[in-house]
């Protein structure tokens, strides 16, 4: 099954990059951003507006420092390591991608000021590998637990969608960059985690 999800995070991303200026993709992530404009209110503005810092680095570099933190009481060094390795990797992939196919931003009526380019969507991007290596990190602590399995997933899993719709009602990127952005997170995350794990399971092996 991860195999076919990783196949169809790279055809989608590929396919993106291809078709994402053609009049028909375009014309879809148009009718999207306008359906949510006719549907905003200052509740969901506020709401919103918050949700999409968490997946900023104002959030995120706080939250892993904490972490790493905690961790370092954990005794749990390596993992540390990992984690700034999964963040700065995926700022860094994310930037990289944008330099490259350089799309412009949405020019309707985004309700916040951003800079740089829109594709892939960083926030979205940030958010499924980042907050994706934390919650493995949390059911590793956990020890495996079923019910803190479930709860840090459906968690975690709800928190990226929250962060993706947030980037589209706020008008700051098209669909096409929140998908480019998942795709791409997901590749990344799903990519590391076999090492990870591999790393980790001879570190335990070799220990005396």
């Amino acid at each position: 099954m991860r195999r076919i999800f990783i196949a169809f995070s790279l055809l989608l991303f590929i396919g993106l990059v291809w078709a994402y200026h053609t009049p028909y993709l375009t014309q879809f992530d148009l009718k999207i951003l306008l359906f949510f404009e006719d549907h905003r209110t200052p509740f969901f503005n506020t709401f919103f507006a918050f949700v999409t810092e968490i997946g900023s680095i104002k959030v995120l570099f706080p939250l892993c420092i904490g972490v790493s933190i905690y961790l370092a009481l954990k005794k749990f060094y390596f993992e540390i390591g990992c984690l700034w390795i999964v963040f700065w990797s995926s700022r860094g992939v994310n930037f990289v991608l944008k330099e490259w196919i350089k799309r412009d931003r949405p020019s309707l009526h985004p309700l916040i000021d951003i800079g740089d380019y829109s594709f892939p969507s960083g926030h979205s991007m940030n958010s499924i590998a980042t907050l994706g290596f934390l919650c493995y990190l949390l059911i590793i602590i956990s020890k495996g637990d079923h019910k803190w399995k479930i709860f840090w997933s459906l968690f975690t899993g709800i928190m990226v969608f929250l962060i993706v719709i947030s980037r589209l009602y706020l008008g700051v990127h098209y669909p096409s960059d929140v998908l480019a952005g998942l795709a791409v997170g997901y590749l990344l995350l799903v990519c590391f985690l076999p090492l990870f794990s591999f790393i980790q399971k001879k570190r335990l092996a070799d220990r005396p």
